[in-house]
């Protein structure tokens, strides 16, 4: 019930495309009802009397419902399609726009797979549900209950007993409509899966084909291909079962009728016109109660899916402070820091200050906590202790503000999909055509040959370096005051890298680095080392000190 309010909410924004669904639903029914009646003058004047003015008349009516009745499924079908249409774009933005405002942890619980198939085989449902299925719940309905009231009006006697079928019906929608829900939920899941699945070969697909395990994963997509089908066809199992039941239920409802009719007719108690009327009332409103319980059973299969999309909307969002940061004037200072994530501690009372214009190395082994001190900079991820910039606490800051003087650069680099223009100018958006080529020069980016070459988010044109130096030029369009390098030139031979580094410290002679690297050179160009080891400052001292200790035996 909560979901079906969270729709009705939702609706309210599009209320004048849906006003016009509704008037052409109205005329729909309406129309559909006065062609049943007109059908009982139609044969009892017309046809039995031989009544021409009659005939003509009633004919000429029918002709207008029928036209009636188009128009309005035309309004019916047009502005549903806009109204589905647009809230779902509606959703599709603000998802995207929740994404990017959400907090680090908060997105990081769902995977790629997972979170593609909400926005879009989820949100197809949704369009769905909110389009062809309301309107099932709506017009549908209306035109029964003026249908009913057509068959009241003919003999109310033989309509209340038909009246014992609404208990059968109820039952049906609960049934059906739990059996479809629960398999159509199984079903998203699984796809799910499959595109996880099918974005894991396209990351490792190197690496794939170097291991003897083919066979291994084609054997797991087809446990999860086999489970996606099995539970989309017991959806469209009881999807059947449930149209079968409907107008099975209608045909023996209708052979009834007929035959007590029949008789009824033959004992004078009906006219011919009457009961054809009456039949044809019955045969119209067959259909509208059986896509109104349809479309129950889609409404109450489909709220399992609201309730997957809303998730996505409810993400919840980065805190932060009222007070922008306006550039570093005294440094970072770490009191007492520590990052526990579930039951895993990353880092320990760390204690630590980074004067403004220092260049910091960050070394230790693997899960020593080194990319998480970046991240926790950031203000990415929640933290115990303090983190104090120019002696104001991370949490009162304005992130934006803070953000927009650091450059986050991790050895995975970001590439979007698109050409190299595109991923230079999201660092800086005004940025005019010189700026972009000085940057592709400071980060050696010596293979583009166009700022309109075509590079995407998988790497296929470039090679490791390549997407590394590319990333790297962002920062020379940004100017940052704090550059937090991850291993962002690990990828890069030597030569290239000293040369790229060369270009950042004198780009920046008055920035803050802090640097995480694990090839000595760059441990040397820094101003000082501190060494990490299970979350805590096993050294903090000068660089060359700090290799000689890494590199000891007690160490």
């Amino acid at each position: 019930m909560e979901g079906l309010l969270w729709i009705l909410k939702r609706l309210k924004a599009h209320y004048l495309f849906i006003l016009l669904s509704l008037l052409g639903m109205l005329l729909e029914s309406l129309s559909t009802s006065g062609i049943s009646l007109l059908v009982k003058s139609l044969v009892d004047n017309g046809m039995l009397l031989k009544d021409w003015n009659s005939l003509i008349l009633t004919t000429s009516l029918l002709l207008f419902l029928a036209i009636s009745q188009q128009l309005g499924n035309f309004l019916v079908s047009y502005y549903t399609n806009v109204y589905a249409e647009r809230e779902v774009k509606d959703i599709r933005e603000q998802i995207f726009s929740k994404l990017l405002n959400s907090n680090f942890l908060s997105v990081r619980e769902y995977s790629i797979g997972e979170y593609t198939t909400r926005v879009l085989s989820d949100l197809r449902i949704y369009r769905d549900l909110v389009g062809s299925s309301v309107v099932k719940l709506v017009r549908d309905p209306t035109t029964a209950i003026l249908l009913f009231g057509v068959l009241l009006y003919r003999d109310w006697k033989l309509t209340i007993a038909l009246l014992l079928l609404v208990p059968f019906l109820t039952l049906s929608v609960g049934y059906f409509g739990r059996k479809k829900g629960k398999h159509l939920k199984k079903a998203q899941e699984s796809q799910e899966q499959l595109i996880t699945k099918i974005g894991d070969v396209f990351k490792g697909y190197e690496s794939i084909k170097t291991f003897p395990a083919k066979s291994l994963l084609f054997e797991w997509f087809k446990v999860i291909n086999q489970k996606t089908y099995r539970a989309s066809i017991r959806a469209s199992l009881y999807t059947s079962l449930n149209s079968v039941f409907n107008y099975s239920t209608g045909y023996f409802v209708i052979a009834l009728l007929l035959f007590y009719g029949g008789i009824r007719v033959s004992e004078g108690l009906l006219t011919l016109g009457e009961f054809i009327s009456y039949i044809t009332a019955l045969v119209f409103i067959q259909k509208p109660i059986m896509e109104s319980q349809k479309g129950m059973v889609e409404v109450k299969a489909g709220l399992s899916v609201v309730n997957r999309i809303r998730q996505l909307l409810n993400l919840e969002e980065e805190r932060e402070g009222k007070i922008l940061f306006e550039g570093l004037r005294e440094g970072i200072r770490l009191e007492q820091l520590s990052v526990v994530l579930g039951s895993k501690t990353l880092l320990k009372d760390v204690n630590l200050f980074i004067g403004k214009g220092e260049k910091v190395a960050i070394m230790g082994t693997t899960g020593s906590g080194k990319s998480t001190l970046l991240r926790v900079l950031c203000g990415f991820i929640p933290y115990e202790g303090k983190i104090l910039y120019n002696g104001v606490e991370l949490r009162e800051l304005n992130l934006y503000s803070l953000r927009s003087k650091i450059a986050y650069l991790t050895q995975e680099s970001f590439i979007l999909s698109g050409t190299v223009r595109e991923n230079l100018l999201i660092a800086k958006p005004e940025a005019k055509e010189e700026e972009l080529w000085k940057a592709l020069q400071l980060s050696v980016c010596d293979f583009v040959k166009s700022l309109e070459e075509k590079v995407d988010e998988e790497n296929r044109f470039l090679s490791g370096g390549e997407a590394q130096r590319l990333a790297l030029a962002r920062i020379f369009l940004k100017e940052p005051e704090i550059l937090l390098l991850d291993e962002a030139t690990s990828a890069l031979d030597a030569n290239t890298e000293n040369m790229v580094l060369k270009n950042l410290f004198e780009s920046f002679p008055k920035s803050t680095f802090v640097v995480v690297a694990h090839r000595f050179s760059n441990i040397l160009a820094c101003d000082r080392a501190i060494i990490l080891r299970n979350g805590q400052i096993a050294f903090d001292g000068e660089p060359k000190k700090a290799i000689e200790i890494f590199l000891s035996e007690n160490f």
